[in-house]
């Protein structure tokens, strides 16, 4: 389907109604009656965790993707898939056992049917989940399940790692079928593979639901003087140029060009819309900086109604939703309903500000722990060939639980463990500490960042606030590291999992020992309990004598990780910071190697003050604001957030930069040998 998206990995992210722009208010209130007569067909939303699942007919062997980095390179085989989750535990033989139970199966298959489903050089990629008791994340599933999803299949070009954008759901059907044909009885211990069942959304008993969420949204949108014909990205744009008018009066012209900085068009920047402002106007100048600031927000509060009206009935029409992979619905239920009543006591005894207006903003979906009321995670649909989901209340009660137990932001975990579970060797939280000048950081270092963040709980960049220069003498200094540093994050969907900081001293390694050492006891820095994974070069040795000097200066309870254990494997083209510093000045020089896939050249370049080449009409503007005005909103809206790596780096890449200045490694040494350290 040409306006398919879904969520996981390689597969990217799935609509809730309120992200589609282009969804008309007319439309979603048929899809709310629907939704109540029991009209929609979908599959259940699964707790898992994502594998992209493919087949060599050359090599008669299973693959497996986690990025498009594996997909170019053909994917993994067993002995890659261990390599990546090797020292993770449950999770390491929960991938492993699942993908010998997919190879074993399709090893069923005939030679031609392999061809047709998986093409000829491993062509065809399937969305998948593994659901294993033994490595859950919310959701405690009963039996071992490797599911393949009914949708986010594709195909892909091996030389680009790209999406073709043909339709393999022919090929998806085959599968199905002949997963059916020699699945054969489960074996004990054996993981289970099937394609995900397609169910039909039981119906309410009366509309009062649904004639409730319509009744709600043709209030918020007549306030806003929006129309059934209209679309949710028209709201948005109609709700935030509002929220401009209130704060500060412009001429038109001014406030296209301040409404494309809010909505982050290509080219656009602050710089434009401050040049059409008289340098006399101090109050106009600090209204359109704070709005600029702000432009996340607005665009959060903008969708905020809507999404409201879909969430609580996304939660009504889940009431009735058991999972098909749970024995005991009900049980489970109850479960969940204890966890988080644990997570918000903890929570509310807290004395942190800012951990109470994270229980407000999601107590304001939840309302109460009775609002728990399926064991599914949610309900995947399709409607006019565009793939919806209903979540209902998991994505408040993941938030919650992902507060008490790893903490957020500047909120340290609140999970209190009995003294028994203190010696057990897992840790409270994993934190993975990545050091760098990252002047500017590039598609390696979010590759990188990626690695650690599908095992880590939480990943700490450090920073050096060390300007570089370009050849030209332009400087890249730290806030603009990190303005992209967020653009990257945002975009790769790990906003809420990964802080940029800048480190107190010139050098981000030193910081990093002071992270482990936390001499005043900070709550933004190591904990007991805590299990920290460094990043740092393998040249020289340097992975021995970093553990050795991570682990000196750990406060007691700290365990520090093996570098190596996690390192992050090489191949691929060498990157480094210093090239893209030359590229900028150079304008013949195409940047897009150097940024991440789904990511803006230009909004990057715009951060480095580089403009855009050309200027766009205000209507190819206009246009293009309505199709993405909902789609950094539904970003911030969403509940849990999961992400994983690029293409890997050469380890002797992996965070000292080649231009180090001499006076950082002289800090760190000089810090060392007063420590009493010999390096």
């Amino acid at each position: 389907m040409a306006s398919l998206l879904t969520e996981g990995g390689v597969a990217g992210h799935m609509n809730h109604l309120y992200d589609n722009p282009d969804l008309t208010f007319r439309k979603m209130k048929e899809i709310f009656q629907a939704a109540s007569n029991g009209e929609l067909k979908g599959t259940e939303k699964t707790d898992g965790q994502n594998l992209q699942l493919s087949y060599d007919i050359q090599t008669s062997t299973a693959r497996a993707a986690r990025n498009k980095g594996n997909i170019k390179d053909g994917g993994m085989d067993a002995a890659g898939l261990a390599a990546k989750f090797g020292g993770r535990g449950a999770l390491e033989t929960a991938f492993t056992e699942a993908f010998a139970a997919f190879e074993e199966t399709v090893g069923n298959l005939s030679i031609e049917e392999r061809e047709e489903i998986f093409g000829p050089n491993t062509n065809v990629y399937y969305n998948a989940e593994v659901q294993d008791p033994r490595a859950a994340n919310l959701i405690n599933y009963d039996l071992p399940t490797l599911t393949i999803h009914r949708v986010g299949h594709n195909e892909y070009d091996r030389e680009t790692g790209q999406a073709t954008g043909r339709d393999v759901s022919k090929n998806a059907r085959k599968l199905a079928a002949a997963l059916d044909r020699v699945q054969g009885e489960r074996e004990e211990g054996r993981f289970f593979v099937q394609m995900n069942a397609i169910r039909r959304l039981e119906a309410l008993s009366d509309d009062a639901a649904a004639n409730l969420a319509i009744a709600r949204l043709e209030k918020v949108i007549s306030d806003e003087g929006i129309s059934d014909n209209q679309t949710v990205g028209e709201y948005v744009v109609s709700r935030v140029e509002r929220m401009v008018d209130e704060k500060v009066l412009l001429p038109d012209l001014v406030k296209i060009e301040l409404m494309k900085r809010i909505f982050k068009e290509e080219g656009a920047n602050i710089r434009n819309v401050l040049k059409m402002v008289s340098k006399d106007d101090a109050g106009t100048i600090a209204a359109i900086r704070e709005l600029v600031d702000d432009a996340g927000k607005l665009k959060f509060l903008a969708i905020a109604p809507v999404e409201d009206i879909v969430h609580d009935f996304s939660v009504e029409m889940l009431k009735g939703l058991h999972s098909a992979f749970i024995l005991d619905n009900e049980a489970e239920v109850v479960r969940l309903r204890a966890e988080t009543q644990k997570a918000i006591q903890a929570i509310e005894t807290s004395d942190s500000e800012e951990a109470m207006e994270i229980l407000a903003k999601q107590m304001g979906k939840l309302k109460d722990v009775e609002g728990v009321s399926t064991a599914a995670e949610g309900f995947v649909f399709d409607y006019d060939d565009v793939t919806y989901k209903f979540t209902g209340n998991f994505a408040p009660m993941n938030q919650l639980l992902g507060l008490f137990k790893y903490g957020r932001g500047n909120v340290p975990p609140l999970q209190k463990l009995d003294e028994e579970e203190v010696e057990i060797v897992d840790a409270q939280r994993t934190v993975a500490l990545v050091p760098g000048a990252f002047k500017p950081p590039h598609r390696g270092h979010l590759e990188m960042v990626q690695h650690y963040a599908e095992m880590a709980d939480r990943v700490v960049i450090m920073v050096s606030p060390l300007a570089r220069k370009t050849p030209s003498g332009k400087q890249v200094g730290f806030e603009a590291s990190k303005a992209i540093w967020d653009i990257y994050l945002r975009d790769a969907g790990l906003a809420d999992k990964v802080d940029v900081i800048r480190a107190p001293v010139n050098s981000p390694v030193l910081a990093t020992y002071q992270f482990v050492e936390n001499k005043d006891d900070s709550p933004e820095l190591a904990q007991p309990g805590d299990r920290v994974i460094p990043g740092c070069s393998t040249k020289g040795g340097d992975e021995d004598r970093f553990k050795a000097n991570f682990e000196k200066y750990a406060r007691e309870g700290v365990q520090i990780v093996d570098p190596l254990e996690c390192a992050f494997i090489a191949s691929g083209d060498a990157l480094s910071a210093s090239d893209f510093r030359a590229a900028i000045d150079d304008a013949s020089v195409g940047l897009e190697r150097f940024v991440p896939d789904g990511t803006s050249p230009q909004e990057v370049l715009s951060v480095l003050g580089v403009e855009a080449a050309a200027e766009e009409s205000m209507m190819e503007t206009l246009l293009r604001l309505v199709e993405k005005a909902v789609d950094e909103a539904s970003s911030m809206a969403a509940g849990s957030v999961a992400g994983y790596s690029g293409k890997p780096m050469d380890k002797e890449a992996l965070i000292r930069e080649e231009d180090d200045e001499d006076e950082v490694i002289e800090e760190v040494f000089n810090y060392l040998v007063g420590k009493g350290v010999v390096l």
